[in-house]
């Protein structure tokens, strides 16, 4: 006989495993699908950032998003950590978005006019930056400082959810899908190169490759591999006390396993030959990036001259055409759901999108998130040449 399951997840990363384990939590039988291995995509070189002050979210829907994702991880790392044994490597500290010439600060305070109601904040001179890290570089202008900021290790996060989901009496199976089966508009179950399992639900949650499931859905799922690049470091001096990022020169976070990590490079890095080659190019380290990371680092710390790279990252972000994440019913397909084109934010928004998946599968709809609409696959019904440059030029991170 077929297996069966209520909802099969396809792909393994954050986002997907997020989905099982909040599925699991209300007790629904989860197959979860990957064709490589878990945490094999973008989740696998993730920062583990979670900032709410950067430029990817907007006023309104978006910012209530993240703050609502940002709020999980205070129960669910707990959770996840009793349940699995692992150490999710996960700090809470203050942060500081840094300001090293005029137009950062003018980017800085500009967003702070509506971020500042919802957080706290404040601005701070250069003085007092280097009051709180008299190492950081002589130039920088100022700093907006928020109260709280965290950061933990993706891959330790993505293993965690998998296993705590597989506790739940979830299933994981290494299978590519080849096929998605239906009867009269309504999903019936998947097709893998191995077996059919039977379902009534479907989740594509396979970021940058949920473009290929587009024939088998009727609907375009524009999302394209956006490449990425990040550093550890060895820094054998003492770590920063607060972690620390700029609008034009990324990330650094003194990790609580001892590494430092710097980055990333993102859509403004890349000229327009390279930036959507594709995922294979994509987990291909280079020596441009490596250096303007490094160069980056070194303009922000400059005692970072001392430090020794450990490992260059490189992957995939799965990016949309207007830079939020597609995530709800896909139209004209009963039973199908996407979660994908997260970009650089799938880290911070996994468990805001398990849950909202998990209240589309058990109640219909979800009051996670007020407004919807802008997050719902249909705003991209009729898509046939999505403009992916513009969306790309605006991640930070």
């Amino acid at each position: 006989m077929p297996k069966t399951a209520e909802v099969v997840v396809i792909g393994a990363g954050v986002v997907g495993c997020s989905v099982a384990y909040y599925l699991a939590r209300e007790g629904v039988d989860v197959v979860l699908l990957e064709r490589e291995a878990i945490g094999s995509g973008a989740s696998a070189h993730a920062t583990g950032s979670l900032s709410l002050l950067g430029a990817e979210f907007n006023p309104g829907p978006s910012f209530e998003m993240a703050r609502a994702s940002y709020a999980e991880f205070k129960w669910l790392v707990p959770e996840l950590e009793a349940v699995t044994g692992m150490d999710l490597l996960y700090q809470r500290r203050p942060s500081l978005r840094l300001a090293l010439d005029d137009d950062e600060a003018g980017l800085i305070r500009g967003m702070m006019v509506w971020q500042q109601s919802h957080v706290k904040m404040r601005w701070i001179d250069a003085a007092e930056v280097r009051s709180i890290e008299p190492r950081l570089s002589p130039s920088i202008v100022g700093a907006v400082y928020e109260d709280e900021s965290a950061q933990l290790d993706s891959y330790r996060f993505n293993l965690a959810l998998a296993r705590a989901a597989e506790l739940r009496d979830s299933e994981i199976l290494y299978r590519e899908v080849t096929g998605l089966l239906n009867s009269g508009g309504r999903i019936v179950g998947v097709k893998t190169a191995a077996e059919e399992i039977h379902c009534g639900t479907v989740v594509v949650a396979a970021g940058s490759w949920s473009h290929a499931f587009a024939p088998w859905l009727g609907f375009p799922v524009p999302v394209r591999p956006m490449k990425g690049e990040r550093l550890l470091l060895n820094y054998p001096r003492e770590p920063l006390g607060v972690l620390i990022s700029s609008p034009k020169r990324g990330h650094m976070i003194s990790r609580t396993d001892g590494f430092l990590s710097v980055g990333s490079t993102g859509g403004r890095d890349y000229d327009r030959r390279e930036l959507f080659l594709g995922e294979e190019f994509d987990r291909q380290p280079t020596e441009s990036a490596r250096l303007e990371l490094l160069q980056r680092a070194i303009d922000v710390f400059p005692d970072l001259e001392r430090a020794e790279l450990v490992q260059q990252l490189a992957g995939s972000r799965p990016l949309s055409p207007d830079a939020k994440p597609i995530i709800g019913p896909a139209p004209g397909l009963e039973g199908a759901l996407l979660a994908t084109g997260h970009a650089t934010k799938g880290i911070h928004l996994g468990p805001i999108t398990g849950r909202i998946i998990s209240d589309y599968v058990c109640r219909g709809s979800t009051r996670a998130v007020s407004d919807m609409a802008q997050f719902l696959p249909d705003r991209f019904a009729g898509v046939t040449n999505a403009d992916f440059l513009a969306a790309a030029a605006g991640v930070e991170e």
